[in-house]
């Protein structure tokens, strides 16, 4: 038998597919428990409504998306190779969630909560990439009077527009992605 926090899983796997088919308002919670296979009522004992949902939709997601990061970036040895697994990540991370990504623009309001919630997410994923600078400056691998705030912010900016850009914009199969040039302006500059 699935856990509680197992089958709240499985409710929001089911909700993502009914979302990314239907949009925010299309999705009914019906649809969702037959998705998942449960009754209608059941999905209101874990959540009190749609929009709680697709707020816990979210919450997983970034964590997701955390946890992944930060695997990627415990694989490279050297910051150049950390970063180049971390821009593919993040492309194939948004690649595999570009209905997430659809969803969250059709939504217009969060709650207070969520929003605190996925803030601290942000600092979470903000501060692996700040501990990845502050091993690069010790091992010499960077500037040693390099601003680690500022390269957190430089570093994590780029990547994920540079994913964004080649996923959605200017969609490319993944595999053709060069992340290897981004890296390379992210260490070495415009100059």
């Amino acid at each position: 038998m699935a856990s509680r926090e197992e089958k709240q899983t499985d409710i929001i796997k089911a909700a993502i597919r009914v979302f990314s088919e239907y949009g925010f308002d299309g999705a009914k919670m019906e649809s969702i428990a037959k998705e998942a296979g449960i009754g209608k009522g059941t999905v209101y004992e874990y959540f009190e409504s749609k929009e709680r949902l697709f707020e816990e939709i979210l919450k997983f997601s970034i964590e997701e998306f955390r946890l992944g990061l930060k695997e990627s970036l415990e694989k490279g040895e050297t910051i150049e190779e950390r970063l180049q697994k971390c821009s593919r990540y993040n492309a194939e991370f948004l690649s595999s969630h570009m209905d997430i990504v659809q969803i969250v623009m059709q939504v217009s309001t969060l709650s207070k909560e969520i929003r605190v919630q996925l803030f601290a997410e942000h600092i979470a994923i903000l501060k692996q990439y700040t501990e990845m600078v502050k091993a690069a400056k010790l091992n010499g691998e960077i500037r040693a009077d390099l601003d680690e705030e500022l390269a957190t912010y430089c570093i994590a900016g780029s990547l994920d527009l540079f994913s964004k850009q080649r996923v959605f914009m200017n969609p490319q199969p993944l595999n053709e992605i060069d992340h290897k040039a981004i890296v390379d302006v992210v260490l070495r500059g415009l100059k």
